[in-house]
């Protein structure tokens, strides 16, 4: 009864300083570092600290690892590999959990070939009920919520129903709204991506309808799509604009408005916003920034917004270059299907651009010659349609 398990909890801590847990975060202390004429070998002291209010029991870490590399001077854990060759980290009898309010330490030495620092960790475990939660007492109280719930909920939709879809409509407006206001300060900056964020936006959001995710994720991908580049805000206009070769350091100026954006995002409360900010320019094989997540590492709303956003940025004219023809797009974005892209989202894309959906999207979001505008749908309803008002 004691050790009644609650979850099972999955999480991804990154060691680098991005915080994306309000629960569990690590710390990474490099205790000394060897090199050889064909070797680095590096002590690393980690130490998990639990911010929750739930134990941590029976517990394991994968940390990616170079390919060739080897640890010894191993304590606290026990190691082995995965398939993929990855380190997974388990406990031993003395720190099997991870206390609420507490944290465990343990640490090794890695031999690779080039100098090497982890920079993400993946913790896996699963998570107790609290101390006195027993179960006549988690029932009662399931009873009881289930039982108010049902009620609160049929005598909200006898009364306010109606009320509630308009409040709810006004919101989705002023949400619309402030961020329009937001993109179009980008919009200012860079003339020839106008309405690059509108379109990723719908462009997702129809991705995301598809692929028949819940109505509330719907529109918190096309949230996530108005907001993916607000980093960009922080280029100046003579990078942003520059119509020749970019050098390293505006190249990295340019990456950088993935960090910025994750930033300045920080204390929005819409789920998945910020992530899409921080990680769109992932790639699925690894390759990408700012944080090189593979596969389903890279947050979902993150890998529906990075396709839609190379297929706008292929589909319009850039201040580099013109834009590519239909068949074009389709042979770059299946080329780029397992390795830039999700297989899974490349479909759906590939799609819309068939189908013509794409077409709709650039027609309703034009802006007519004399400057009027010609969006036929009310923008701060495009939501509300996925939402079914």
């Amino acid at each position: 009864m004691r050790n009644n398990l609650s979850s099972i909890y999955r999480c991804r801590i990154s060691l680098n300083g991005s915080r994306l847990s309000d629960e569990f975060y690590a710390n990474v202390k490099k205790v000394s570092s060897v090199r050889t004429a064909n070797t680095y070998a590096t002590q690393y002291e980690f130490v998990i600290n639990n911010l929750g209010t739930n134990d941590l029991e029976n517990w394991n870490i994968f940390l990616a690892m170079p390919r060739g590399s080897s640890v010894t001077d191993v304590w606290n854990v026990e190691l082995s590999r995965d398939d993929r060759e990855d380190l997974v980290i388990t406990p031993v009898n003395n720190n099997m959990t991870i206390k609420a309010r507490g944290n465990v330490s343990f640490g090794f030495t890695i031999h690779t070939r080039r100098a090497y620092t982890p920079s993400a960790l993946m913790l896996r475990g699963f998570k107790t009920m609290p101390p006195g939660a027993t179960t006549a007492s988690r029932l009662i109280i399931v009873l009881l919520i289930i039982w108010g719930a049902v009620f609160v909920g049929v005598l909200v939709a006898r009364l306010n129903s109606r009320s509630y879809r308009e409040r709810q409509k006004t919101d989705i407006k002023i949400i619309l709204q402030s961020m329009n206001t937001f993109i179009s300060f980008i919009d200012a900056k860079d003339p020839y991506t106008r309405g690059h964020s509108r379109r990723v936006a719908m462009y997702a959001a129809e991705i995301a309808k598809r692929m028949h995710l819940p109505e509330n994720e719907i529109q918190n991908v096309y949230y996530a799509g108005l907001l993916h580049d607000a980093g960009k805000i922080s280029i100046p206009d003579a990078v942003l604009n520059k119509p020749g070769k970019l050098t390293d350091e505006e190249m990295s100026a340019i990456r950088n408005h993935t960090v910025a954006g994750g930033n300045m995002l920080k204390q929005l409360s819409i789920s998945g916003v910020r992530e899409t900010a921080l990680y769109h320019h992932e790639r699925f094989d690894g390759l990408g920034y700012p944080e090189g997540l593979r596969g389903d590492e890279i947050p979902l709303y993150a890998r529906i917004v990075g396709v839609a956003d190379s297929y706008d940025a292929m589909s319009s004219n850039r201040v580099y270059r013109r834009h590519l023809n239909k068949d074009e797009i389709i042979e770059e974005i299946q080329k780029g299907s397992g390795n830039q892209f999700d297989p899974a989202i490349v479909v759906y894309m590939v799609d819309m651009i068939n189908d013509g959906y794409v077409n709709v999207v650039k027609m309703e979001t034009a802006d007519s010659d004399d400057g009027s505008d010609r969006l036929h749908l009310r923008e701060e309803d495009i939501p509300g349609l996925y939402m079914g008002f």
